[in-house]
């Protein structure tokens, strides 16, 4: 029988090596697309392969995640997180060095396993720390954006020391293959506590007939098609309104740094059920905000802009984290939850943003991006507010 020291041990191991892994969940995809204009020179790539590169990514962690449900069924979701995150190494060395197959075959394969590592480990943490969810996914999300910063942000001068885009790229398995391993060594730790190996049972149709499972898959479907409008297009609506290359592409830089510090203090004030509503509010006026700023207002202010914008961003992402592992009744729950909302989300939030893309060639563009991001965040805070005032009682439950 494991001493009451054994549980605590093993949680304070499990915080860490959690947050290390949630860092590698989008990194070796950001680092990709700073190099892309390399990549299409080197492999003879259109501007529509291009744009398919781009797209792999959401479309990929959108079938992710029901396959994350599913499989846990087979396989003990601790044991799938390893085999996922090793997958996902497999295939950051194929899209280095396989040419153009292996460029998109590798990318489809990372994505798969960054999605079902990334759907399956909520249900994991909701079984080991089930009364510090709101901290922990406030943490979750500001090391996804932290990773997803760095990758970004170092990958071109990786390139470049390193001696070309394969060494570049081919460099972001070992943060993946570290990962693992310290999963791993975290895995086996449960045979010393109270948190055994085991498979779970997590369909998701029983969740379809649930409205809070609905909504909380429809705030996470707009939330993701507002997302990906902003990394599309922002860098080019602003390049268009005169600001220099490189401060162009800094202002989602910017921004996917400040959700860090948004995500944090979200999570410390949700511990308090009432700052909910309030912070979802609050996160929304913010990211319109800063949208409509970053596009109409002088152009001298797209840092505060910037910065506004991903403090809105990092607070609202952190409250559809936090929604999906306390609405969850237990850990199969919150895994079926958490396939339906981004399975879901990815693919058809990813298709949304593609529709909405069209005003682009509108006239008057920046205006029609606007109301369209208006309407996308609109609709999300809509559904986000109906999922609080259903209150936390009423649980998603497969049964």
């Amino acid at each position: 029988m494991p001493t009451e020291s054994q549980p605590s041990h093993y949680r304070a191991h499990f915080v860490i090596i959690f947050l290390l892994v949630s860092f590698n969940l989008r990194m070796a995809f950001s680092a990709a697309d700073p190099l892309l204009v390399f990549l299409m020179r080197d492999l003879g790539l259109s501007i529509s392969d291009g744009g398919l590169f781009g797209l792999l990514p959401i479309m990929s962690l959108g079938i992710a995640a029901p396959l994350g449900a599913w499989c846990s069924r087979l396989i003990s979701p601790r044991k799938l997180i390893i085999y996922a995150l090793l997958g996902s190494l497999v295939g950051v060395v194929w899209r280095s060095y396989g040419g153009i197959l292996g460029l998109f075959g590798g990318t489809v394969i990372i994505g798969l396993g960054l999605g079902m590592a990334g759907s399956v480990i909520l249900g994991v943490v909701k079984q080991v720390l089930p009364d510090k969810l709101p901290e922990l996914m406030g943490a979750y999300t500001a090391c996804i954006s932290l990773g997803t910063a760095v990758g970004a942000g170092s990958s071109a001068p990786l390139a470049l020391a390193l001696g070309g885009w394969q060494h570049g790229l081919v460099f972001w398995g070992l943060p993946l293959l570290f990962a693992a391993v310290l999963w791993t060594e975290l895995t086996l730790q449960t045979r010393h506590t109270t948190f055994p190996h085991r498979t779970v049972k997590a369909p998701m149709a029983p969740l379809f007939r649930q409205p809070r499972a609905r909504m909380i898959t429809l705030f996470y479907l707009f939330r993701v098609a507002g997302a990906w409008l902003l990394i599309v297009w922002m860098a080019t609506l602003m390049r268009e309104r005169g600001l220099p290359i490189v401060e162009a592409g800094l202002v989602l830089s910017l921004s996917t740094a400040c959700q860090i510090p948004g995500s944090l203090l979200c999570g410390m004030l949700l511990r308090q059920r009432s700052n909910m509503r309030k912070l979802m509010f609050g996160g929304v006026f913010l990211s319109i905000v800063a949208c409509w700023g970053l596009l109409e207002a002088p152009l001298q202010l797209w840092i505060v802009f910037a910065l506004l914008l991903g403090l809105g961003l990092g607070t609202v992402f952190s409250i559809g984290m936090t929604l999906i592992t306390e609405s969850g009744a237990d850990e199969s729950a919150t895994i079926a939850l958490s396939g339906m909302a981004q399975g879901i989300g990815f693919t058809c939030g990813g298709a949304l943003a593609w529709l909405c893309g069209l005003c682009m060639e509108l006239p008057h563009r920046d205006l029609w991006f606007a109301t369209t991001y208006t309407a996308l965040a609109l609709l999300g805070l809509l559904c986000g507010l109906r999922t609080i005032r259903s209150g936390v009682s009423q649980s998603t439950s497969l049964h």
